[in-house]
């Protein structure tokens, strides 16, 4: 890969994390939204683990300070070097880690000492981890077994020299393809941004795209991402999904969703359907309608 290339990679590295994964106030709180790309890229280790302990406090001798902390075996380390076999660390996010002995999991950890805010318990804890509630990447069952396949496969696309366009597109397929909603969920964050990278959709990586957002086994709202995500993209139709999707019976956020996309677009076919909404009983969706006709004159 050139230089410019890196650099291009780097930028987009750079722009999804500030996007969606950092916090204005607190920039080293990671969103729940934050890729599992993007947990990696940012962790100075990056490994699986399995915790030897649950919660603990530890306090320190003058009673100045307490802290949550956990102990874990390292099984595999996919990005950074581990100290040793095991090591502790302390947790640091918004809402509080469910994690129990016996669980294996993906932990992302971060150097305490490069962190002023963390410069009193460094020596005692190292390591600390953004990870929060909702945020465990716990590997149990054939999830787990999905989510580790791509967490190995991201971590080697960190380092790649070549190939790095067809394997970032065949990372997304696979995520698509895993069955696990948080990845799929992933897959679709990162397209926003590699949509606008010049060639990344081609005519076939389009068409393999665009099985998705035809697949009933895939959630509809993610469907309907997929279909403005492909917009413009080599021989994708993106009315006929949307009028595809007109055709489901939909409900809640996924409707309310669908009607403002159907308000952006120039297809006229979709013009009675948003007619037909704007005098629906639920008010919401009524308003939403009517909106949307408002914004498509």
């Amino acid at each position: 890969m050139t230089g410019a290339a890196r650099r291009r990679l780097a930028a987009l590295a750079l722009g999804l994390a500030i996007g969606l994964g950092a916090s204005g106030a607190r920039a080293h709180v990671l969103f729940e939204r934050a890729t599992l790309r993007q947990w990696l890229l940012g962790a100075d280790l990056a490994a699986v683990v399995e915790f030897e302990t649950d919660a603990s406090l530890w306090q320190a001798p003058d009673g100045s300070d307490r802290q949550d902390w956990f102990r874990v075996r390292v099984i595999e380390t996919l990005r950074g070097s581990a100290p040793g076999p095991t090591l502790d660390f302390s947790p640091h996010a918004e809402g509080f880690p469910a994690f129990r002995a016996g669980d294996r999991a993906l932990l992302f950890l971060s150097r305490s000492a490069q962190r002023p805010e963390f410069s009193a318990i460094a020596a005692r804890f190292p390591w600390v981890s953004f990870q929060g509630a909702g945020q465990e990447w716990r590997l149990a069952g054939a999830d787990g077994e999905a989510i580790l396949a791509i967490a190995r496969r991201w971590a080697a696309l960190a380092t790649a020299r070549t190939g790095v366009t067809t394997e970032l597109r065949a990372v997304l397929l696979a995520e698509l393809a895993s069955g696990v909603a948080r990845l799929r969920g992933d897959a679709l964050a990162e397209l926003v941004a590699l949509r606008a990278v010049p060639g990344f959709l081609d005519a076939p990586t389009t068409a393999a795209f665009a099985a998705w957002a035809d697949a009933p086994g895939l959630p509809s709202s993610q469907r309907l991402a997929l279909a403005k995500l492909l917009e413009g993209a080599p021989g994708f139709d993106a009315g006929a999904r949307l009028r595809a999707l007109t055709e489901e019976p939909l409900d809640g956020p996924v409707l309310l969703q669908l009607i403002r996309v159907a308000g952006a677009s120039e297809d006229p076919r979709l013009r009675p359907w948003l007619v037909a909404h704007s005098a629906d009983p639920r008010p919401a969706v009524r308003r939403e309608a009517q909106l949307a006709l408002d914004r498509s004159r």
